[in-house]
């Protein structure tokens, strides 16, 4: 008996189409596997793992980019999360849940769900494609009275009105004659049906972003003096470039807050300039792909230089970031006579640390030639008073101990201590000494930077360093190099042994953070989809509308989403197709 050949007594049933993959056995575990990838469940299920983990690595600390990479470096910053998490740190570090952004298995979820949305995208595509290309034009009879959105009118409608209400509401409208009846359908933003397969496409390109970003982006954070360049990659780059700072710019409010931050650079490629521009946080210069960011300024920076004056040669020259501070009592000293001998904010040069105290002070000459000491002591309990001798021996010398807004006499002098603030400080080890201060068994030299004015690191505060008006210009205290301190104007030098130290002058600090992430992109354009999607689904959702109008009724249905609540619209085309009533089956 041949295929398709009827038996006796029954129904002949035509045989079924070969598909591919009946044809091709061997290949039918793909469709269970696109099975899986179309069904929602799955999907679902990949987003909630997705969003899960990526909770994860927002709440847990990731390892920062500097590290990742060193072996030392990651070990030692694994050691520090022990004091938080204990006994947990090392599965944690195994399971590389403290760097789940950069995890293989991260990068396995992304895919399959990246792979699960555009094999969903793929599947319904074709269906709506033909839904918005060609659409069911004709309805049955039965569709008017089960229709969730439905309208019989009494009496036959004008179908020339009723078709010139569709044009007028942007409907595409066709129109079906028939010897008993008139066959309306009109349609309204079929294109809106891709919507939700627009959204789906968003999350395809935002996972294509983080793969980008992953594997393309590049950050390179600089901190510049002014005057100083810093290359951007590594040495040996055959694309290197260098980036210049030549001046940094800060202004701020009375109380400290920061105003606005900008740098000048300078961008040099393979040693010449390429581009001169301005960099703000919000405004970043960009070249060649990369965005140059302003991310930071620091106002406090000393130029200094040292010349091997037996030579000849310069042998230190560097713009060191006074990071650290220094307490600064200002004082005030008056004779008898009521005359101003002293005032100003004094830098401490001298310390002792005692058995149950801490002492910082400096030797101030008044004009009548007395020599007193000036300093703050500290107590092992925190008290820090100001301590005001006269060395020597005898009757009426002077000798205070006041705290900050106090005021006394003595040996004919009158003192106040109005306050103590703190001043720009730094310990430099790697500055050069002469040999002879080395064996004298000086201290480490130091650098404190008088009478500025700058927001201090801690701008967002609102806080200030200095006094708001200074003193005059710039002035740098050196101490280690010799038994007394050294005190440098800009534009001054010091002979020290066989060494010349000279203040350059003050310099500011700019952070610049190069970046280049060109998943920025793939980033607009998914949200683009997901507005687009939104804004078809929401906004201007399809409407679908079939009307047959006869002698004695008319009948109406329409689908659209439940948002657009279409038995109103219904009804108004109704309205102004000429029906004075309207008899709903089923109302809004």
């Amino acid at each position: 008996m041949e295929r398709g050949e009827a038996i006796p007594g029954r129904v002949p049933v035509p045989s079924a189409p070969r598909g591919w993959s009946r044809t091709l056995g061997v290949l039918n575990p793909l469709r269970a596997v696109w099975w899986l990838f179309t069904n929602v469940r799955f999907a679902v299920v990949l987003l909630v793992l997705l969003c899960g983990l990526s909770l994860l690595g927002v709440v847990l600390p990731q390892k920062p980019l500097p590290v990742r990479g060193d072996v030392v470096a990651e070990a030692n910053w694994v050691r520090v999360q022990e004091g938080k998490f204990g006994f947990l740190t090392d599965p944690l570090d195994e399971t590389e849940l403290f760097d789940v952004f950069h995890a293989r298995w991260f990068g396995i979820l992304l895919t399959l769900t990246a792979a699960s949305t555009g094999a969903y995208v793929i599947s319904r595509l074709p269906g709506a494609w033909r839904a918005i290309t060609q659409p069911r034009k004709r309805v049955p009879d039965r569709y008017f009275e089960t229709a969730p959105n439905r309208l019989e009118v009494a009496g036959g409608l004008d179908a020339g009105r009723l078709e010139e209400a569709l044009r007028r509401s942007r409907y595409r409208v066709e129109r079906f004659d028939e010897a008993d009846a008139s066959n309306i359908f009109a349609d309204r933003f079929a294109w809106a049906q891709l919507g939700t397969l627009f959204t789906h496409a968003a999350v395809i390109v935002f996972v294509l972003a983080a793969v980008v970003s992953r594997a393309d982006a590049f950050s390179s954070p600089l901190f510049l003096a002014e005057g100083s360049t810093l290359p951007i990659f590594p040495v040996r780059d055959p694309n290197q470039m260098q980036v210049e700072l030549r001046d940094a710019k800060a202004q701020f409010a009375a109380d400290g807050q920061a105003l606005d931050y900008r740098s000048e650079i300078a961008i040099y490629r393979r040693g010449e300039e390429v581009r001169s521009c301005t960099s703000t946080v919000n405004s970043p210069c960009s070249f060649a792909g990369y965005k140059f960011y302003q991310s930071a300024y620091f106002g406090f920076g000393a130029a200094v230089q040292v010349r091997d004056l037996q030579t000849g040669n310069t042998i230190y020259r560097e713009t060191l970031a006074l990071s650290g501070t220094a307490k600064a009592p200002h004082v005030t000293v008056r004779d008898g006579a009521g005359a101003v001998l002293l005032d100003e904010t004094l830098v401490l040069t001298d310390e002792l640390v005692g058995r149950d105290f801490t002492y910082r002070g400096t030797l101030v000459r008044l004009p009548s030639g007395r020599l007193i000491s000036v300093g703050l002591q500290t107590a092992d309990n925190g008290d820090e008073r100001l301590a005001v001798l006269e060395p020597g021996a005898g009757d009426g010398l002077l000798q205070l101990s006041l705290a900050e807004g106090e005021s006394g006499e003595s040996g004919g002098l009158q003192v106040s201590y109005q306050k103590a603030v703190a001043i720009p400080y730094a310990l430099v080890p790697e500055l050069p000494v002469p040999l002879t201060t080395g064996e004298d068994g000086a201290s480490k030299p130091a650098l404190q930077l008088s009478n500025v004015v700058y927001g201090t690191d801690k701008t967002s505060e609102g806080t200030t360093t200095g006094d708001s008006t200074p003193a005059g210009p710039p002035l740098l205290t050196l101490t280690g190099l010799k038994a007394q301190a050294v005190k440098l104007h800009q534009g001054e030098s010091v002979r020290v042994g066989d060494y010349q130290y000279s203040f350059l002058g003050q310099r500011e600090f700019a952070g610049i953070t190069v970046k280049r992430d060109r998943s920025d992109y793939l980033i607009w354009a998914g949200a683009a989809l997901i507005v687009a999607g939104l804004a078809a689904t929401f906004w201007v959702p399809r409407r679908r509308f079939w009307a047959k109008i006869t002698a004695t009724r008319t009948l109406m249905a329409g689908q659209a989403p439940a948002h657009a609540r279409y038995a109103r619209e219904l009804r108004r085309l109704a309205h102004q197709a000429g029906s004075a009533r309207d008899i709903m089956k089923d109302d809004d």
